[in-house]
């Protein structure tokens, strides 16, 4: 019970942020929108205010902003298919960035409410004996700035990047009395199996600061971490199997509000996180790809169809629902092996 009505309460509150970008930003740019729903289904609750009708609907999953032209071709001043092409760019972005937005104020939440009144941080504290980092020259107070490239400003960024290594040499820059720094080493196995340059953490205190600081950070970090799994399972690094559908979702939910409500916040932030950042892909059927119909706009000057392009989306949505389809027969799969 606790998992259902954990999964609902999360999947609803993004929902209903995300939709709720798409509407207050339609209503600013005096788009006709015709209901704002939350849910699907039978409505159990409607109310008319303004010309916009506002429901509440049986099936806690899901919603929709439902404006003038936004699928079809309207003499309506107030159709979303009239309007400029900014116009029309920023309310197809707003609710993905209200998503974003939501993923940082749940980071902050966590680390406002953390008792802990220190952090770990991308310094080097102490270097271990005989460690890679000792080898390597890395002294206590050097500051790790990059890993094969990619920048590291907290110490999760830092433990990302050293759990992707799989062998071979690893290029370390660090700061050192002001000076930059580059060295390449070659982290040592340990018993478990994983891979480690060597050095215990430098802690910091924790003040108001450094709490936004870590907040915003971890949320980008979070972003990260999506797009290089998502390049991962493109390039075939990662198997299509180690996808995760809506009952992989739900049961993780379920885990982390058996957990405590920081780890429930911590999960509904990687998960609106990565519905914002999906939806901004220029894929069809997403705002992603109707972004991309309005950019084309744009530049040719030339406005596609709204009948050609809905078809276009409407293949796009199918193909979306067979990809979900096949996730959540990956999720059944693991549930009973």
């Amino acid at each position: 019970m606790l998992t259902v009505i954990a999964a609902i309460a999360v999947f609803l509150v993004l929902v209903l942020v995300h939709e709720f970008g798409h509407f207050i930003t339609a209503k600013l740019c005096g788009v006709t929108v015709h209901e704002f729903a939350i849910g699907m289904g039978p409505a159990i609750f409607k109310k008319e205010h303004k010309g916009t009708l506002y429901s509440l609907r049986l099936i806690p999953i899901g919603g929709y902003c439902a404006m003038e032209g936004e699928d079809e071709e309207s003499d309506d001043e107030g159709a979303f298919s009239n309007k400029k092409p900014w116009q029309r760019l920023l309310i197809l972005v707003s609710g993905a960035l209200m998503n974003l937005l939501l993923g940082f104020i749940l980071m902050c939440a966590i680390m406002f409410s953390t008792n802990s009144t220190y952090v770990n941080v991308p310094k080097v504290q102490e270097v271990q004996v005989g460690s890679a980092a000792e080898a390597a020259g890395l002294q206590p107070g050097d500051k790790i700035t990059k890993i094969n490239g990619a920048g590291i400003e907290t110490y999760m960024e830092l433990e990302f990047e050293r759990s992707r290594y799989s062998g071979g040499s690893m290029d370390i820059e660090y700061v050192r009395d002001g000076e930059k720094n580059r060295v390449t080493i070659t982290p040592r196995q340990g018993e478990d199996g994983g891979y480690y340059i060597g050095f215990r953490p430098k802690v910091e205190p924790l003040n108001f600061g450094g709490r936004v600081y870590h907040a915003w950070h971890y949320s980008l970090f979070y972003g990260k971490a999506i797009l290089v799994s998502l390049f991962d399972l493109i390039t075939g690094n990662v198997g299509m199997e180690a996808m995760s559908g809506p009952v992989g979702i739900v049961s993780e939910i379920g885990k982390s509000a058996q957990i405590g409500w920081e780890s429930l916040f911590g999960l509904a932030a990687l998960i609106t996180i990565n519905l914002g950042l999906f939806n901004l892909l220029p894929l069809p059927a997403l705002d992603g790809g109707r972004v991309l119909f309005v950019l084309i706009e744009i530049i040719t000057r030339k406005k596609i169809p709204a009948d050609k392009e809905g078809v276009i989306h409407l293949i796009g949505f199918a193909l979306l629902i067979g990809l979900m389809l096949f996730a959540t027969w990956q999720d059944i799969v693991r549930l009973i092996t």
